[in-house]
């Protein structure tokens, strides 16, 4: 019986964390702009459940990457299914970024389950994780990474029953995870290969050949089926194409002036988790309450803080540094933390009184934050999340023009690559900078006026803010 009402107090802190969340990101979930790189995504996993471009060949534009090798496959073709069902819509892109996120959302709580058993605070790593601004930020921004952590966290939950029963086939089970974390971005999957070392440093459950022999396990079964995908022509074109590729970014990308700007920001990260452990404390103090108990779970917290950590500290041997390189490891932090205070949790979670009118009101509270979430996001669909200007103007300029063709911009534009993703997203539409290719329509900004244009186009009237539409002037040569 005090089971059961454990169950359902979680549910309801689950539905709390959840309303949440939601409405972190209620007024950019669902509402049109986002971040190019997930543009991109979306593009390609369109392109290729329309037949445009194949599994090992991934295209883009007819303009730009006519071949994508940036990045492995695999998560392009998983979101191409839903573009197959449900059709080409922005709002497909959107709900499988969500999608991945709730995937994620549940392995954590997994794993969780895993390390403290018969626990009833799984709902505790979440509410840390989503505190993260990068998480809410990828979860409306579709990126890669929401589909890679989901095999990094399975990587770590079959590592962790690989502890419990059926040794051989869960450390198969890991590594094979790691290699669908490689087909969809590469060498960064690989950060769960330290974990059974971490386990075994903290733990010490077992000894250190078995902890040999388990990394070397996981390690062989993600490496074989990527092997045995050179059987294929494609993966045989393909591979060599991307690592070559990914090798000369790492080694010569430069995206910010400093190798611990990644640090930094992951302190940023963190700033909320460690305010609210803050204000824990602050609360036990005033109420009395023990706190002796906060080393229990010490040893599990050290393993995921150092894989966590595992996955930070390689990116500092790069310039090429973004936020979103740490959604790989922030559901390790989270754990982590979670982790350290559970102690203290659980003594609260379990004296809640389940006919007092505070818990009543966190019922309420729940449902209304979710609920509140849902309905704020249909009703922010319509809004704008960024490049406002850019896609009012494009909604006026493509019905002037026909899907899947190829337009002229002006050399100077051709480095705005949100303007290529969005008329790609939207129509299909390529824009070709060589204005010696003489297309029928020119898109150019504003700000440029050319005496090329003016003698070569005529100006569409559309009442556009920043972006202007011009069509060929019909000549005796091409009428």
């Amino acid at each position: 019986m005090e089971d059961d009402r454990d169950t359902i107090r979680e549910t309801w802190f689950y539905i709390a964390v959840a309303g949440i969340f939601m409405l972190i990101i209620c007024n950019s979930w669902l509402s049109d702009g986002m971040f190019m790189d997930g543009t991109i995504y979306a593009i390609l996993s369109r392109n290729m459940a329309n037949g445009t471009g194949t599994f090992w060949q991934p295209h883009l534009t007819d303009i730009l990457f006519p071949v994508f090798v940036e990045h492995p496959p695999l998560a392009f073709g998983l979101e191409g299914i839903l573009f197959r069902i449900f059709g080409d819509s922005r709002f497909v892109e959107r709900a499988y970024s969500l999608m991945t996120t709730i995937i994620t959302g549940i392995i954590i709580v997994s794993i969780w389950k895993q390390t403290l058993r018969k626990s009833s605070t799984g709902w505790l790593p979440l509410f840390f994780w989503i505190t993260m601004e990068t998480v809410a930020w990828a979860s409306v921004n579709h990126m890669l990474e929401n589909t890679l952590v989901i095999f990094i966290c399975l990587s770590v939950l079959f590592c962790l029953k690989s502890q419990q029963s059926n040794r051989i086939l869960f450390l198969f089970l890991a590594g094979f995870m790691l290699s669908l974390g490689f087909l969809t971005k590469g060498f960064v999957t690989f950060t769960p290969l330290s974990f059974p070392f971490f386990l075994w440093l903290f733990l010490r459950k077992k000894k250190f050949t078995y902890m040999v022999l388990d990394t070397a396990i996981i390690l062989v079964s993600a490496v074989v089926p990527l092997i045995l995908l050179f059987l294929f022509t494609g993966a045989r074109e393909f591979l060599p194409r991307y690592v070559d590729m990914a090798l000369h970014k790492i080694s010569t990308g430069v995206t910010t002036v400093s190798r611990f700007y990644i640090i930094r920001r992951l302190l940023m990260e963190l700033l909320p988790s460690l305010g609210i452990i803050l204000i824990l404390f602050l609360y036990g103090w005033k109420k009395k309450l023990p706190f002796r108990n906060l080393s229990a779970n010490l040893s599990h917290a050290a393993a995921f803080l150092s894989l966590g950590m595992a996955g930070v500290l390689p990116i500092l041997t790069t310039m090429d540094q973004s936020a979103y390189f740490l959604l790989l490891s922030l559901p390790f932090f989270a754990i982590a933390i979670g982790l350290f205070v559970n102690p203290f949790v659980k003594i609260r979670f379990e004296k809640i009184n389940s006919g007092s009118s505070g818990y009543r009101l966190f019922k309420l509270f729940g449902v209304l934050t979710l609920s509140a979430g849902l309905i704020l996001s249909v009703y922010f669909s319509k809004d704008f999340n960024r490049d406002e200007v850019m896609l009012k103007d494009m909604r006026l300029i493509i019905p002037e023009i026909n899907k899947n063709t190829t337009i002229n911009i002006l050399p100077e534009m051709y480095s705005n690559w949100s303007l290529h993703t969005y008329y790609a997203r939207y129509k299909n539409i390529s824009l070709d900078p060589d204005l010696n290719n003489r297309h029928e329509y020119l898109l150019a900004s504003k700000s440029i006026n050319t005496d090329k244009i003016k003698s070569e186009f005529e100006r569409i009237d559309l009442n556009t803010k920043e972006y202007e539409l011009f069509r060929r002037k019909k000549t005796d040569g091409n009428k």
